[in-house]
This record gives C-alpha cells, structure tokens and sequence, in this order.
C-alpha cells in the first residue's frame, strides 16, 4: 500500500501539501498540480491512516462494544442498531465477547470470574483508545459488580447497575404485559393462565406485575393455580400447558416464545387447536413464532432501538462531556397474530 510519504515523493511536493490537497485545503496547491496530487492517489489507490491521524489528535472515534455472549438471541440486534448509529456519525466500533453462557451457562452474574473477565475486557478496549463502552447484558438484571477507575462514557444495555453511576437502556417488560393482559380481557378472556420464567428472573417480575395490574384494574381475581413457573425452554411451557390446560383456562400468557412452543405441542396432544380452542400469547418476537399454525401472537422488543440509544448516549458524552445516569425504558410492539381469539369462541 502506497504511503503519503511515497505519494509526495511521486508528485515533487512536500507531505504537508499531499496532505493539504487530500484534504481539501484552499490553496494548498495549483489547479494543475491540485489535480496531479489527487489523480496520483486515485490511481495508486491511496488510503489515509486514518488511525494514526486520529490518535495524533487524540479521538479514534471508535467506540468499544462489550457483549456477555453474543450467541445469546437479543444481542445481534443490540449490537446492530449501536453499529448503524455509529456509522451514521462518523464513529467505528470494536467488539468483544465475554462468551459468558458458553463458559458458564446461568451461573455467572456477579461472580469472581465474571468480575475479572469484565474487568479484563474493559482495560483491552482501554488500551484501544476506544472514547466510550456499551456493556450488553446476556438476559436484563441488576448488575452489583461495577468498573472501576473508567474514565471514558459508559452505558449497559440489556441490564441496569446496582448503583445510579452509569445509564443503562432496557425496554418496559410491565407496560407489554400489561398491554397484553388488556388485549386478552378485552378479547373476553377472564380465565388466564400464566407461564411464568424463573422467578428470580426481572423478566419474570416485571411481567407478572403488568399481568396483576391490569387484571385488577378489570376487577378479575388471579387464582394463583393459573400462575406457573418454567425456565423458558419449551419442555417447561410443554410440561406447564398440562397444567393450565387441565384447569380450563381460555387463554395462556406464555412468558416467553419459546415455551409458547411446548405450549402447542401439548395442546395438539389434546385435540386442542390453538387460537380456536385456546388463545396463546407469547413474548420476545423469536422467528419461530411464525413458524407455527397458527402464528403465534408476541410482543418484539426493541432490541435494535436500544442499542440505537445506547449509541446516541454515549456520543452525546463523548461530544457535549454530558453525563448521564438515567434508566431508559422503551416501549415494546405488541404483534396479535392468529393464535388469539375471542373468549366466546374457546372451549372454557
């Protein structure tokens, strides 16, 4: 690859005038040898360090994205939407992977191991010169375990810090489940079962807590023999369908797509058809909800927009140095698809 130094040399100029040329400095050279300079670099395909240029000004204008897994379902997504807002303003990015469910599965928030990798992670972006860092969490939860000493703007997204110091952006799980909750009601369903996460899961609670409010704003009474608990693999909403089923509900709340997914299967084993005999609601907008017949009804998350935020937040410090330490909560989409009916028309 040619270099300027090697340009300048081949045009019979100074570096500085290459470089005043490339750059669109007026005057830095006549018309005549303007268009040498340029055409030279054009066809000896000159690029700039930029690199270097940056770091002698000391901006690199990159930006350092640190993901808890990125195989996990929510992150290319996140990580998509901080990549197109970046590009958008001049900014790059550099990515890092903790591979924390690879190495741990579940077992891993707030551990000695999670710390060091952090920790680890963090001084390697440093060391980049990176201007700001988005943490992205594998599932949302309260982060305990917090950076020390950094001096560039920090945001997590998918999760929140234990202490107000940094800004984190997630999306409004009770508002969607409230909405959703509402959207069965109105649709006639009194009788509602619920398929819940684990239930230390802040999915889970923020859920369950926008299913309770709106069913006490109609005046319904929850039965908690209507509310049960799966880890959000399909065999768990296959093995809590049973259960639900077996109490006549007329609707299911599945938190999650994918134990909506063992909740079809159960009711084929019944002879149940799904949005005819029984209304199914799902969460997270996972691609195979469509691969059901019925598709199945779901809310999307705004991953994308969140990691669109983050970005925004983050320059926005970079550029205007000012500080933030707001949790941002972003609307959900709720999809109604075939899997939802009227009441009147399910076998309760």
């Amino acid at each position: 690859m040619i270099t300027i130094k090697e340009l300048a040399r081949l045009a019979g100029v100074s570096i500085a005038t290459v470089s005043n040329v490339l750059n669109g400095k007026p005057g830095a050279a006549g018309a005549a040898k303007t268009r040498e300079i340029i055409e030279l670099a054009q066809n000896l395909h000159y690029m700039p360090n930029t690199l270097a240029r940056n770091l002698q000004q000391q901006k690199t204008n990159t930006i350092g994205i640190i993901t808890e897994d990125l195989t996990v379902f929510n992150t290319p997504e996140i990580v998509d939407g901080i990549d197109a807002f970046c590009e958008e303003n001049g900014y790059g990015i550099i990515l890092g992977n903790m591979r924390l469910y690879k190495r741990y599965s579940n077992d891993f928030t707030d551990t000695p191991e999670h710390h060091e990798l952090s920790d680890s992670m963090i001084r390697s972006m440093i060391a980049k010169q990176v201007e700001g860092i988005v943490y992205i969490g594998y599932h949302c939860r309260e982060i305990t375990y917090l950076p020390s000493q950094i001096q560039v703007p920090f945001v997590y997204a998918y999760c929140y810090p234990k202490k107000n110091i940094f800004p984190s952006v997630i999306f409004d799980d009770e508002k969607a489940a409230k909405d959703v909750t509402k959207l069965l009601i109105a649709k006639g369903h009194r009788k509602i079962g619920v398929i819940c996460g684990p239930e230390s899961s802040y999915h889970t609670k923020a859920r369950l807590k926008g299913f309770e409010t709106a069913m006490a704003e109609h005046g319904i009474s929850i039965k908690k023999n209507l509310v049960v608990y799966g880890d959000w693999d399909r065999i768990s909403g296959y093995r809590m369908a049973a259960q639900l089923l077996d109490k006549k509900v007329s609707a299911i709340f599945s938190f999650n797509d994918m134990m909506a997914c063992g909740v079809y299967e159960r009711a084929a084993e019944r002879g149940l058809q799904i949005g005819k005999d029984i209304s199914l609601f799902g969460f997270d907008n996972r691609s195979i909800s469509q691969g059901y017949v019925p598709a199945l009804s779901t809310v999307q998350p705004p991953l994308n927009e969140i990691g669109r935020r983050c970005a925004d937040i983050i320059l926005t410090q970079i550029n205007n140095s000012k500080k933030s330490s707001d949790k941002v909560f972003l609307p959900c989409t709720i999809l109604e698809r075939k899997s939802v009916d009227s009441a009147s028309k399910s076998k309760s």
